[in-house]
C-alpha cells in the first residue's frame, strides 16, 4: 500500500487513458465523438457567408407541381429560372441516371388520332424531347454541376467487392488527375475508394459544365454525418465532391491540388484555400447551424417567376429535394432532420470562409498531454486536499479545461477531446479518494489495535475516529496519575509454581485493567507486578479526578471478590496499595525512533507514585494526594492522615485515605476533613 501513492495511481491511469486515446477505443471514441457535438451546440449557430442559397423541391413546390420526381422539361424550366438570375454556380444534387418516369404518360397524350406509330417509338421521341429540354437548359447555362453518386465507397484498407461487370463503371462522371506533392502518391492508400457509379445519362452528363459526387460518410457506432469525403479515388483518377466541384465552377477552375503524408491525405488545396482533412481525406464540418439555417427558395416560387432575381444573382445556388415525404434526410449534430443538400452548403461555407475544424494527427498527442497534465496535477493537490476540498479542487480542474478547451475550439478550430481529460479526472478523483479512505481506514485500524492495549474499546473508536483530537508530541495538562503494587509479591511468588504465579498475575492485571477501561483511564503500563494509569489522556476528561478514585475504590473492592475465589483454589490473597495524584503533567509519544510508548511524566507523576507506597507506612489501600480530593468532590468519602514530605519534594505534602464511593451509604459516619486550600 505504501507504494500506491495519489500521484503513482494518476499516473497509471493517465497510462491507461493515454493507450485508449492513442487506440480510439470505439466506446470512448462514441462518447468522445458525442462530446464534440457538444461542442458545436454550445457555441450555437453562426451567420453564413451569405454566398450560398439553396432552391428547394419543397412541399410547397410538391403540392403545386406534383409529385416527385418531376419531368425534365419542368425541370428544364427550374434551370432556367435560376439561370437567368446569373448566379455564380448551380450545384444540382440530383441524378438523372434513369429514363424518365413521364415518358409513358406523355406518349399516350402525345399520340396522334390517325397516325399509327408504334407505343415504344412514341415513347422514345417523347422522351428524348424531354432530355432534350434539359440538355439545353444545362448548355444555356453553362455554369451547373450534375451530381452523381458511387454505388458503394470503401474507408481505407477495405477491399473492392465490384465484379468488374457493372457497364454503369462507365458512364461519364467528372474525374481529376490533381497536382500532387509525391510522385508515388504514398498516401493514397489511406484514401476512400470507389467502383461503380451512378451519374446521370451519358448526353445530360456531357450538357453540364461538370459534376461531382454526394456521397456522405455516417460515423460508426451513431450513424450521425460530421464529416464529408473531400476527395474518392476512382480508377486511378480523384473525383471531387458536389460542393468542391460547385466551387471551382463558382471561382472559374482554380488549381487544385492534394498534399500527402507518411499516414494519408495532409490537406487538399483549393486555389489559395488550404482545406484541412483527416489522413483518409474527410472534413470535419463546422455547421452553421440546424436545418435551414441558409436561405432557402421554393422551386415553385422560381417556376412561377415570383422569386426576387437578386436573391439568386451572384450567388452560389444548390438545388435540392427538401419536402418531407421525398427528401434526403441526415442526422447531424445539430438536427435529427438535416436536409442533405445543405450539408453541401455548409461545405461551401466553410471554404468561403476558411473557418474550418481541424483535427491534425497530433491532436492525439495534445489530448494525451492533457489527460497526463491533468492527472498529475490531480495526485499533487490531493494528496494534500480531502474531502470537500478535494471535490472543489476537482471540480475547479473540471471547469477550468472545459472552458479552455471550449475557447481553443472557438478561436482555433481544434475540437480537443473532452471525454478523456474529465474520465482522467474522474477516475484519478473517485481512485485517490478511495485510496485515501483504505489508508485512513487501514490507519485507523491500526490506531485503534495500538489504543486498545491502553484504552477501553469506546476510548479507542473514539480516538481513532478523531485523531486530530490526539497530541501525540507531548502537551501539558492537568491529569489525575494511578499507581497501584502488589504488597509481599516476591513472597507470594514463592508459595506458587510458574505456571499458577502467572494465571493469578494475569487474572489480577486482567480485572484491574478492566475496571481502568470501564472508568475510560488509560493504561499506562505494567511494571512487574505494579500497575499505572492516568485519566485525562489521551483525550481530555474535565473529571478525571473523580472517575480514577472511583475506579481505584472499586478495585480494592473487586480484589476481595478474587481473594475469595483463589482461596478456594489454593493460592494466597492479594493485598494491594494505591496512589492517586491530580496535576499538571506531561502526555505525550515519548521514546526513540526505534520505540515510542504513549506516557505521562514529571513531578506529579513521581508524587503520586512515592503515595502508592505511604500506604505500607499507613496501613491504607488507597492514598490521594489534596488535590486529587479536591477535584473528586462529594463523589469520594475520604480522611485527612497527614502531612508529609515524600522523597523527591521540598515541600511537605497533605495526604487522604479515600474510603469509599460517597454516592454510597457506607462510610458516611466517616469525618470528611475540612481541606484547606
Amino acid at each position: 500500500m505504501r507504494l500506491l501513492t495519489p500521484l503513482r495511481l494518476a499516473i497509471a491511469l493517465a497510462l491507461v487513458l493515454g493507450v485508449l486515446r492513442f487506440q480510439d477505443w470505439r466506446y470512448l471514441y462514441l462518447s468522445d465523438v458525442r462530446a464534440m457535438d457538444y461542442r458545436l451546440i454550445q457555441r450555437g449557430p453562426i451567420d453564413p457567408s451569405g454566398h450560398v442559397v439553396i432552391v428547394g423541391v419543397d412541399d410547397d413546390s410538391v403540392d403545386s407541381v406534383g409529385r416527385w420526381p418531376w419531368p425534365r422539361t419542368v425541370f428544364a424550366q427550374l434551370l432556367d429560372g435560376i439561370s437567368a438570375a446569373q448566379p455564380l454556380a448551380v450545384g444540382v444534387d440530383v441524378t438523372f441516371s434513369e429514363p424518365s418516369a413521364f415518358a409513358e404518360t406523355a406518349t399516350r397524350r402525345a399520340r396522334p388520332p390517325t397516325v399509327d406509330v408504334p407505343d415504344w417509338e412514341l415513347a422514345q421521341r417523347v422522351l428524348a424531347a424531354q432530355d432534350q429540354a434539359l440538355v439545353d437548359s444545362l448548355q444555356r447555362s453553362g455554369r451547373t454541376v450534375l451530381g452523381y453518386f458511387f454505388d458503394e465507397i470503401r474507408p481505407p484498407g477495405v477491399g473492392s467487392s465490384a465484379t468488374g461487370d457493372d457497364d454503369e463503371s462507365t458512364l461519364p462522371i467528372a474525374t481529376y488527375d490533381l497536382v500532387r506533392n509525391t510522385a508515388d502518391g504514398a498516401g493514397e492508400r489511406e484514401a476512400w475508394h470507389a467502383d461503380s457509379v451512378r451519374a446521370s445519362l451519358p448526353p445530360i452528363a456531357q450538357a453540364a459544365r461538370t459534376m461531382g459526387y454526394f456521397n456522405v460518410t455516417p460515423d460508426a457506432g451513431d450513424g450521425f454525418i460530421r464529416r464529408l469525403p473531400m476527395m474518392i479515388v476512382h480508377e486511378g483518377r480523384y473525383a471531387l465532391p458536389l460542393s468542391l466541384a460547385t466551387l471551382q465552377v463558382a471561382l472559374d477552375d482554380p488549381l487544385t491540388r492534394l498534399s500527402f503524408a507518411e499516414h494519408g491525405v495532409a490537406a487538399l488545396h483549393f486555389d489559395q484555400t488550404r482545406i484541412p482533412t483527416a489522413e483518409d481525406g474527410r472534413l470535419l464540418i463546422n455547421f452553421r447551424g440546424p436545418a435551414y439555417t441558409f436561405p432557402h427558395v421554393s422551386a415553385v416560387d422560381v417556376l412561377d417567376g415570383t422569386v426576387d432575381p437578386a436573391q439568386l444573382a451572384n450567388k452560389i445556388v444548390v438545388i435540392g429535394v427538401t419536402a418531407t415525404a421525398v427528401a434526403d434526410f441526415r442526422v447531424t449534430p445539430f438536427s435529427e432532420v438535416f436536409p442533405g443538400v445543405e450539408l453541401h452548403a455548409n461545405v461551401i461555407d466553410n471554404v468561403l470562409q476558411s473557418d474550418f475544424l481541424v483535427q491534425p494527427r497530433w491532436i492525439v498527442v495534445v489530448d494525451v498531454f492533457s489527460v497526463f497534465a491533468i492527472a498529475i496535477v490531480l495526485g499533487i493537490g490531493l494528496r494534500r486536499l480531502r474531502g470537500v476540498a478535494g471535490l472543489a479542487f476537482a471540480a475547479f480542474v473540471g471547469v477550468a479545461y472545459l472552458v479552455g478547451s471550449q475557447a481553443v475550439f472557438l478561436f482555433q478550430g481544434l475540437p480537443l477531446s473532452l471525454v478523456y481529460p474529465l474520465l482522467s479526472i474522474v477516475l484519478t478523483y473517485t481512485v485517490v479518494v478511495v485510496l485515501q479512505y483504505v489508508t485512513e481506514e487501514r490507519e485507523k485500524r491500526k490506531m485503534r489495535r495500538a489504543l486498545a492495549l491502553y484504552l477501553s474499546p469506546s476510548m479507542a473508536d473514539l480516538v481513532s475516529e478523531q485523531p486530530e483530537r490526539l497530541v501525540l508530541g507531548g502537551e501539558k495538562r492537568d491529569m489525575t496519575c494511578f499507581f497501584s503494587d502488589i504488597r509481599g509479591f516476591t513472597s507470594i511468588s514463592e508459595q506458587l509454581a510458574p505456571e499458577e504465579l502467572v494465571e493469578l498475575l494475569n487474572e489480577y492485571l486482567g480485572a484491574m485493567t478492566e475496571l481502568i477501561f470501564e472508568y475510560d483511564g488509560m493504561l499506562d503500563k505494567y511494571i512487574g507486578d505494579a500497575v499505572m494509569a492516568v485519566w485525562g489522556a489521551p483525550l481530555e476528561q474535565p473529571d478525571h479526578a473523580r472517575r480514577a478514585a472511583l475506579a481505584t475504590i472499586e478495585m480494592v473492592r473487586r480484589l476481595d471478590g478474587l481473594n475469595r475465589g483463589w482461596k478456594s483454589r489454593g493460592w494466597p490473597a492479594l493485598d494491594i496499595g494505591c496512589g492517586l495524584n491530580t496535576g499538571p503533567m506531561v502526555f505525550g509519544n515519548m521514546g526513540s525512533e526505534q520505540h515510542l510508548a504513549l506516557t505521562v511524566m514529571g513531578d506529579n507523576v513521581n508524587l503520586a507514585s512515592r503515595l502508592e507506597g505511604t500506604n505500607k507506612t499507613y496501613g491504607t489501600h488507597i492514598i490521594a494526594s489534596e488535590s486529587t480530593v479536591r477535584a473528586a468532590g462529594d463523589a469520594i468519602v475520604s480522611r485527612e492522615i497527614d502531612l508529609v514530605r515524600v522523597k523527591g519534594r521540598s515541600e511537605p505534602a497533605r495526604i487522604y485515605e479515600i474510603l469509599g464511593d460517597g454516592r454510597r451509604r457506607e462510610h458516611r459516619h466517616h469525618r470528611v476533613p475540612q481541606v484547606v486550600a
